[in-house]
């Protein structure tokens, strides 16, 4: 790592890992590269150095269809996300957490993020909002959480070098907004929008197994079993509904102080601007003027900087000596390293091991 860091140029390390998750993203044969990819950032992100280093312009032309820009390397990075998130595996989900760690990691230090990326990254905030996404479970929303706190890093941070991401935020105001103040009734009716039909269904065929599996009598009357419920209440609670404890929990985590201050004080700002002119501006000149309005005293203290590191640990471990054997072996058939009659290959499956689970970090104040 040190070796890496102050003799290497990071960025001939970065572009290559990006081509490889752009081109594996729908690949189910590659899953275990994106993983190893993943790592390799996550593990890199945790330095304060290759934060710095990927400001360098990015000039490479990649041999694949990702968006131009003209930006740094943390630009390709988030880009390569972003697409990985829209357009990659649904096995891929449970690196969602890494991917959005990676680019909270290396916030604090990014300056003049590319348009391409700005609007990318409030993109990916508007799909992690939807209520087919922060409905999906319970914890659905920490993903908003985290990248409420991308956003919150280069606003109190690089403010004054990234007006293309805080133009791009203001744009999708309501976003925010409609979760800031997110209620109950409105959770529960855009909840039931999204997945009604799909939990009527799932009710009604779970209604249809609690009958079949019962036993009756002679005369067609139903047998009640000694472990059996009164009702199917607890089978049907399973699928989650938003809850009071829910959206307490959800307002807890979500960091929108910062963004709010900001929305309240620019959106007048900008929509003075865009009436002087009767709706038709530069967008250069909007640019402008969010560079030259300071927002000194306006947004609250600075929090520190959080780096989160990886942290070894015995699932990892596993996963990661599993994998490269694995490659070891399929890679050298054709040599006599192995004997192919005394070696078998097994997975093993056991619960709360078998699964995917996001790479463990820790949480590191960064005063910097």
């Amino acid at each position: 790592m040190n070796h890496i860091l102050t003799k290497c140029d990071i960025t001939k390390i970065v572009v290559p890992i990006c081509y490889i998750l752009y081109q594996s993203r729908k690949d189910a044969t590659r899953i275990g590269l994106v993983h190893i990819c993943t790592f390799l950032l996550l593990k890199l992100s945790g330095e304060w150095s290759f934060a710095v280093v990927l400001n360098n312009p990015y000039t490479t032309r990649l041999p694949c269809h990702l968006p131009l820009f003209t930006g740094g390397h943390a630009d390709l990075i988030s880009i390569t996300f972003h697409k990985l998130v829209v357009n990659g595996s649904i096995k891929l989900v449970p690196l969602y957490s890494c991917f959005l760690t990676i680019i909270c990691n290396i916030s604090p230090y990014w300056r003049k993020m590319s348009l391409v990326g700005a609007v990318k990254l409030v993109n990916l905030f508007e799909l992690l909002a939807s209520p087919k996404f922060i409905f999906s479970n319970y914890k659905a929303y920490q993903h908003l959480a985290q990248l409420l706190e991308f956003f919150n890093n280069i606003i109190q941070y690089q403010y004054h070098d990234n007006q293309h991401l805080v133009y791009a935020i203001i744009r999708r105001k309501d976003t925010f907004g409609r979760l800031s103040t997110m209620s109950l009734s409105r959770a529960t009716s855009l909840y039931e929008k999204a997945y009604g039909d799909r939990i009527d269904k799932a009710k009604e065929e779970t209604r249809k197994r609690i009958v079949s599996v019962k036993q009756v009598d002679e005369k067609g009357h139903v047998i009640k079993q000694d472990d059996e419920s009164d009702d199917e209440d607890d089978i049907l609670s399973r699928h989650f509904e938003p809850t009071d404890s829910w959206l307490s929990e959800f307002k807890d985590k979500m960091p929108f102080e910062t963004l709010t201050r900001l929305l309240q004080h620019l959106v007048p700002v900008i929509d003075d601007v865009i009436a002087r002119v009767d709706g038709v501006v530069d967008e250069r000149i909007i640019l402008d003027v969010l560079k030259d309005v300071t927002m000194v005293g306006l947004l609250p203290v600075p929090h520190p900087i959080v780096i989160r590191k990886y942290q070894p640990n015995q699932y990892t471990a596993l996963w990661f000596t599993a994998y490269l054997w694995g490659v070891i072996y399929v890679n050298h058939q054709s040599l006599p390293i192995f004997d192919g009659k005394a070696i078998q290959l097994f997975r093993v499956s056991i619960d709360g091991i078998e699964n995917d689970d996001d790479f463990e970090v820790e949480d590191d104040d960064d005063d910097e």
